[in-house]
């Protein structure tokens, strides 16, 4: 424990005084990590007014659900590749003012408007002195609102509510797991969905690098139909009939093995994972005895780390508690 504990402390000071760059699958390469939370939650803007629009929770009243629903049906042909940017109230007096007061974003009235984001609003002081960027939830919140304005008259007040309505389910449904506690420079965010065949957002935060590992996750997650145990230590149980799941959560993370020296820093996080799988034509259930594991590497070059971009590996496993043999001179 105490070996634990002073790595932690050596790794919140390294963190603390070192950039730290991420490969894979970034959202964006320049600007703060708020700015990349606005861009990613940008991408990802139908499926989360999706997730709000098909599901009680969200607590809608029917002029809400009219106004979202009219939202969600314009975005595709709202959206363009330019229409986002950012800017100062500070350095442009004015540009934000919005019925006397200063506003976190402002577009105009019709579809395809572009919308200017304040980013003078993205970061708040915390109580221990540092900045806290927006979050995903609070983004797709501003988002919610500044797109209400393509398709109607609606008042301030009327899109606020509907942002906040979408940003609160989000935010029931995300997991945000740091790596050090009183620090978020390296951490993982899931987002789950409610939806029985939907996969979870997984985004890795690297310093002001968010990398999206969706894709691996989906790639390593699998449903196993009928597996012979092995009680050999290394080998492997023989696994037959596996098939892609139909939906999945991830949750119940934990950081774990942390290991450092002078030029290399590995991680790993775990968590556990409950798989949506198809056992006949007609039947599926949730399968929730597996596990999948995270690992990467940062290699130190003069006074930098830096992500190994093939250092990166998920695996799901299971606790096998019928190994009770090893074999000799062989790894576990």
């Amino acid at each position: 424990m105490k070996t634990t504990l002073t790595k932690l402390l050596v790794l919140f000071v390294v963190l603390a005084t070192q950039s730290v760059f991420a490969g894979g699958d970034r959202v964006n390469n320049g600007g703060g990590l708020a700015e990349k939370n606005v861009i990613y939650a940008y991408e990802k803007l139908e499926s989360y007014i999706k997730l709000c629009l098909v599901s009680d929770t969200c607590k809608l009243n029917p002029a809400q659900q009219f106004i979202l629903q009219k939202i969600y049906n314009g975005l595709p042909s709202d959206k363009n590749s330019t229409q986002l940017s950012f800017s100062s109230e500070r350095a442009n007096p004015g540009r934000f003012i919005i019925d006397g007061n200063v506003r976190v974003a402002k577009t105009g009235s019709l579809p395809g408007s572009a919308i200017m984001i304040n980013v003078d609003l993205l970061y708040n002081k915390n109580q221990n002195g540092s900045y806290e960027a927006m979050s995903i939830p609070e983004a797709v919140a501003v988002l919610v609102h500044e797109f209400g304005h393509h398709y109607g008259n609606y008042s301030h007040e009327e899109l606020d509510l509907i942002g906040v309505r979408v940003s609160l389910l989000l935010q029931s449904n995300l997991i945000s797991t740091p790596l050090v506690p009183w620090r978020s420079d390296i951490s993982m965010t899931v987002l789950n969905q409610d939806a029985s065949g939907a996969f979870p957002d997984v985004l890795l935060y690297v310093g002001n690098d968010i990398i999206d590992i969706s894709r691996q996750y989906r790639a390593e997650i699998e449903c196993v139909a009928f597996k012979i145990p092995i009680p050999l230590l290394p080998l492997p149980d023989i696994k037959l009939n596996t098939k892609t799941p139909k939906g999945s959560i991830f949750h119940n993370l934990h950081w774990e093995k942390i290991k450092d020296s002078e030029t290399t820093l590995d991680v790993q996080i775990t968590g556990n994972v409950s798989n949506r799988c198809k056992v006949k034509s007609d039947t599926e259930i949730r399968n929730n005895s597996a596990q999948l594991s995270i690992k990467f590497r940062m290699n130190k070059s003069i006074d930098t780390w830096i992500y190994d971009p093939q250092s990166l590996s998920l695996r799901q496993f299971e606790e096998q508690w019928w190994k009770i043999i090893k074999l000799p001179n062989l790894p576990n």
